[in-house]
């Protein structure tokens, strides 16, 4: 029989106390995971926008600053853009500091510096449709509002909720709002790692290789407000996350005992 959501949710939060009892890491292997995670993140949550960097291209754009040929500038901005506001979110993370509408401003003038320059940090003040989908965004004079109420809502995880499904229905209700002209999937794809990250939780990303599911599921969630499905594929990126974590903590325990060197 699949696993069912609950049973998911359940081994995740196995897995995270399993992370928790080891912790901590070696600090050159944390960094080294944090790293590698930056690279697929910036990947993925470009890609499931249309970005068409690889993997690849797009750790050498962030690790060395290199161009690639026959891509445009948008997409080089895209990548290291993401890179700068994963930045701004650590520190907010880092921070007692409430979850905030300045908060996510500044996340989205970070996100989309460059690309659009004048709506970039501002809410949209037209109305929008989304390419594709069933839901329409709430008029642009209930933003605000609409804006208020969310991180007073988000801004303290209920008591018995799981922290996974509390960020997943974070990014649900974001990108239904969709305070700003574009960048808003970005918005949300951060504001669930920092959820998940002040919760002690590793990070994750929902894998540019899962598009259709991770829009479908969106999309379900904010049309027929069946959120499970969605929540689900943000357990399951949770939980990719946490087995690489797993695997380092294996990898650490296994390695022989450092040779004292007075032994002799």
């Amino acid at each position: 029989m699949p696993e069912s959501l609950e049973q998911l949710l359940q081994r995740v939060t196995q897995q995270q106390d399993q992370i928790a009892q080891a912790r901590p890491l070696p600090e050159a292997t944390l960094r080294s995971l944090l790293d590698d995670f930056l690279i697929r993140f910036a990947h993925d949550t470009t890609a499931l926008e249309g970005n068409t960097l690889t993997l690849h291209e797009t750790q050498v754009v962030l690790e060395h600053g290199i161009t690639i040929g026959g891509k445009t500038l948008r997409e080089h901005l895209e990548v290291t853009n993401v890179a700068k506001a994963w930045e701004a979110l650590n520190a907010w993370v880092r921070s007692a500091e409430p979850l905030t509408e300045e908060l996510l401003i500044h996340l989205h003038r970070l996100t989309m510096a460059g690309i659009l320059p004048e709506e970039a940090g501002h809410y949209r003040t037209v109305p929008v449709f989304i390419r594709g989908s069933q839901h329409v965004p709430p008029n642009p004079l209930r933003v605000p509002k609409a804006m208020e109420d969310f991180v007073q809502k988000f801004a303290h995880r209920p008591p018995g909720m799981h922290p996974i499904v509390f960020a997943a229905h974070a990014h649900i209700q974001l990108a239904a709002i969709h305070p700003f002209i574009d960048g808003n999937g970005r918005v949300s794809r951060l504001l669930v790692n920092g959820l998940l990250l002040r919760e002690g939780y590793p990070p994750a990303s929902y894998p540019a290789t899962s598009r259709a599911e991770y829009l479908a599921t969106l999309e379900r969630a904010q049309v027929t407000q069946d959120r499970d499905p969605f929540v689900r594929v943000t357990a399951e990126a949770v939980d990719w996350m946490q087995q690489r974590y797993l695997l380092a903590i294996r990898h650490t325990n296994s390695m022989p005992p450092i040779q004292d060197l007075d032994s002799d």
